[in-house]
């Protein structure tokens, strides 16, 4: 297997994980994983800090190779079969509404302004 290929096929696996995860009939357990996985990587908080490339970089290897690796085994295994068979049939993902985006960035929102509110206070009392 080439070098494209393998790539070829983690980017065929990554969207037959996404389209998975947001199906209605996921396990809920699949979808926390799946987001504990995404808030662990965009956060700037982690197990072994990134100014160390080898050990820094690692951890956030580990815990994405695990976490795919518990969601192959969380969702039910007709399912994966069925998003893999679409993915490469090339159909679209699954449909998805408009209020959960505006719901996150709300929820974004709010928490930046607590901690905007709370550091500002903190560093004025300071």
């Amino acid at each position: 297997m080439s070098l494209r290929d393998g790539a070829r096929r983690i980017r065929a696996d990554l969207a037959t994980l996404a389209r998975a995860v947001r199906d209605p009939h996921a396990p809920r357990s699949a979808k926390f994983l799946a987001a504990a996985i995404v808030l662990y990587i965009v956060s700037p908080l982690d197990l072994v800090p990134d100014w160390n490339a080898v050990t820094g970089l690692g951890d956030d290897l580990l815990v994405v190779v695990g976490g795919l690796a518990g969601l192959h085994r969380l969702i039910p295994p007709e399912q994966l079969a069925d998003h893999r068979a679409r993915v490469e049939a090339g159909r679209p993902p699954l449909p998805r509404g408009r209020a959960r985006p505006l719901a996150g960035a709300v929820m974004w929102l709010v928490a930046l302004t607590a901690l905007a509110w709370w550091g500002f206070g903190w560093i004025a009392g300071a």
